[in-house]
């Protein structure tokens, strides 16, 4: 893992200075391709350790942590980006709670780094899981796929708040066919939970995941219940079991479009202990309203990926909601070449030169 791909070794500084908010794969790109740009780069996260969900999400088989820090201790010794860890950034809305605020010494506020620096980049990433919408989903015991990955993940730095779940022998149920709830079952297994049930609406072949992945988690002991949706979540004080609906596909119409769900069949019940809602995630930055994100997505901006406020970017999942990594990768390059330019012109007086899309877009593949 390399950020700083662009240049092989560190350019001569240009005299700017550029405030990255989030230090995920989108902030670590942006940073990467802004250091060999010759930009001052300072990167602020809530969390102890950059890397964002990569480190505290994903687990370690798939992204291995040492690679995550190698590229960052690159970026720190030989391009001079300096990170301010522990800290979250706020804009003039009301904060809301999301995974990973009980890592945060200190607050800075989003107007303080547009006066501090030339420009900001907004790459916060996506900490905000959806709910399950079932009766008894307030039950102790029902978790979303962030809250039941992140403590595992957290616990090893020993902050007051930050609890993993109780997992041996338990019986648990994973809600969802994504990778996250991949993540989620084979974290189970591997914690020493007594049986592990992955649940889906639809079958393996309409999984997000994939159907390999499906295969190699029953290899590992899951039971996969296809063509099942949850009804509610059963349980006096605490979660006892969940009740499923069998479901099945309706007959394709001429236009070969993805058959609609039916799930009005047998009911049946899975005693369990813990249910898991893994059914995605949503990107909530604080300042959302402030930037105008909205417009930003449709493409209603003045500058490629930059907000209502001049000299303030966006990219990754905060800007296009939950992808994987090398989406996120590519757009925080994208933002930092758009931010780059929008300054180079800027300064020569050239912005009217913007037709809507990057003037070239040679440094990237």
């Amino acid at each position: 893992m390399n950020f700083t791909f662009l240049c092989n070794t560190p350019p001569p500084k240009n005299g700017r200075k550029v405030a990255i908010i989030g230090a995920g794969p989108s902030g670590l790109a942006a940073a990467g391709y802004l250091a060999c740009m010759g930009y001052k780069v300072e990167v602020y996260d809530k969390l102890p350790k950059a890397g964002g969900l990569m480190i505290f999400g994903i687990p370690g088989h798939r992204i291995p942590d040492v690679n995550i820090d190698e590229a960052v201790k690159k970026l720190q010794n030989d391009y001079g980006v300096e990170f301010r860890l522990c800290t979250k950034i706020c804009g003039s809305e009301p904060m809301h709670e999301e995974a990973g605020d009980q890592f945060v010494l200190t607050y800075k506020s989003l107007g303080g780094r547009v006066e501090d620096n030339d420009a900001v980049l907004i790459s916060t990433g996506t900490w905000k899981s959806r709910r399950l919408n079932l009766p008894g989903a307030d039950l102790p015991g029902v978790y979303s796929g962030l809250e039941f990955l992140f403590p595992v993940r957290a616990a090893g730095y020993n902050i007051s708040g930050v609890k993993a779940p109780d997992i041996k022998g338990k019986k648990i149920a994973v809600i969802g066919a994504g990778f996250t709830a991949v993540d989620v079952a084979h974290l189970a297994l591997a914690q020493g939970a007594e049986k592990v049930y992955l649940v889906y609406r639809r079958t393996r072949n309409e999984a997000p995941c994939g159907t390999l992945e499906v295969s190699m988690l029953e290899k590992s002991g899951a039971i996969c219940h296809e063509l099942a949706s949850p009804v509610r979540i059963t349980g006096e004080d605490r979660v006892q079991g969940i009740e499923l609906a069998r479901c099945r596909l309706a007959q394709a119409d001429d236009t070969g479009r993805c058959r609609p769900l039916v799930c009005d069949g047998e009911l049946f019940n899975l005693e369990v202990d813990i249910v898991v809602g893994a059914i995605g995630e949503i990107a909530a930055p604080p300042f959302a309203h402030d930037l105008g994100l909205e417009n930003v997505r449709k493409g209603q901006v003045r500058w490629l990926q930059m907000t209502n406020i001049d000299s303030v970017f966006v990219a990754g999942d905060a800007l296009t909601g939950p992808s994987r990594v090398g989406s996120a990768v590519y757009s925080g390059l994208k933002a930092a070449q758009s931010l780059d330019q929008w300054l180079t012109l800027k300064a020569e007086n050239r912005l009217n030169e913007y037709k809507g899309e990057l003037i070239k877009n040679t440094d990237l593949p």
